[in-house]
């Protein structure tokens, strides 16, 4: 079945992240675990503005964003993967729906589109199939993340085995996707990005591997 519709990954994909998964600042690590140890979901998240807040009671709801995105511009800056924002653009000319699934927060739109310098609808992305972590209080690899977009996918006409889920981790990208149905494409462009859980590329159970996003265009 051909591809009909596109959902990508942000960090490791969209976005080179110069972090890693664990957050850099030991009090922030702390407050995050309390908050996972009492979530019901296996796979938790959690809203990164009330770990602020509660490192600083008394602010403002602006000013504990503004602090937030601070320290994530600090902790964690990133910067475009080649070739992303001219592949969204080809794609979404092409008439494909294209979308998001990421253990992201409040600022992880913002800072991307300042990277690819533009607004994501300029670049195709359907606000109605981005589904976030920070919202949905679940990270990846929980599979409701890709359920979620399955089902409004489903409600256009748009099976699970015509849509490809394109990431950098086979735990939280390509195993969760494969398992809702998904065709998928493992990004492997950036060594330091790229996560393969002690597996091979052979190994890896993704349907493409690409070394450059725009040979999603063609496939």
């Amino acid at each position: 079945m051909p591809h009909r519709a596109v959902l990508f990954d942000i960090y490791g994909t969209l976005l080179s992240s110069a972090a890693g998964e664990l957050h850099p600042d030991p009090v922030l690590r702390d407050l995050i675990a309390r908050a996972h140890a009492a979530s019901p979901h296996p796979f938790p998240e959690i809203d990164i503005r009330e770990i602020h807040a509660a490192l600083h009671p008394g602010f403002a709801p602006e000013e504990i964003e503004a602090l937030a995105i601070a320290h994530e511009r600090n902790a964690n800056p990133v910067s475009p993967m080649p070739g992303a924002a001219e592949t969204l653009r080809q794609l979404a000319e092409k008439g494909i729906p294209l979308g998001l699934i990421s253990n992201a927060q409040f600022y992880t739109v913002p800072l991307l589109e300042e990277a690819l310098g533009t607004s994501l609808t300029e670049l195709g992305i359907d606000p109605d199939l981005c589904c976030f972590s920070y919202l949905e209080r679940r990270a990846k690899p929980d599979p409701r993340l890709f359920e979620i977009l399955r089902d409004k996918l489903a409600r256009r006409g748009i099976p699970a085995a015509g849509v490809i889920h394109v990431g950098n981790d086979v735990r939280n990208d390509i195993d969760p996707a494969r398992a809702t149905g998904f065709r998928t494409a493992l990004f492997a462009g950036d060594p330091t990005s790229l996560r393969l859980r002690d597996r091979s590329l052979a190994q890896s159970g993704a349907d493409h591997l690409i070394s450059d996003l725009s040979q999603l265009v063609n496939l």
